[in-house]
């Protein structure tokens, strides 16, 4: 097995020094709601993807959990998504097509955790 590689000493920039303009990535892990929660967040995703688009997102990566090798966090699904900066992130949040397809989100996660992450 390879050795994994990192530069620690990037994630020691604090926050603070972090530019507005710096692309932001949003790590989202989903709890579906039972029973057919993964059917509507599907539906969700097919309405509120083209929306982000305008704002300059870009889906990295989506995953779904398989096992949970340390921690108590076991989601049912996983995205990155990336970002231009995280105002895009907020103003999309706001956008009036978007609130209008929110509600299936709502309707179809039991849990979700959303974290506004960087590269290192």
């Amino acid at each position: 097995m390879a050795a994994v590689k990192s530069d620690i000493s990037s994630i020691e920039t604090p926050i603070s020094e972090l530019k507005p303009a710096e692309k932001a990535y949003v790590l989202e892990g989903v709890w579906f709601r039972k029973p057919h929660g993964a059917h509507r967040y599907r539906e969700y995703l097919e309405a509120a993807s083209p929306i982000a688009s305008q704002y300059g997102a870009h889906r990295v990566d989506a995953l779904f959990w398989v096992e949970t090798l340390r921690g108590d966090v076991e989601p049912d699904y996983i995205c990155v998504i990336e970002w231009p900066s995280i105002d895009q992130y907020y103003k999309f949040l706001k956008d009036i097509h978007y609130r209008a397809v929110a509600p299936i989100k709502e309707e179809a996660v039991d849990k979700v955790i959303t974290l506004h992450c960087r590269r290192v």
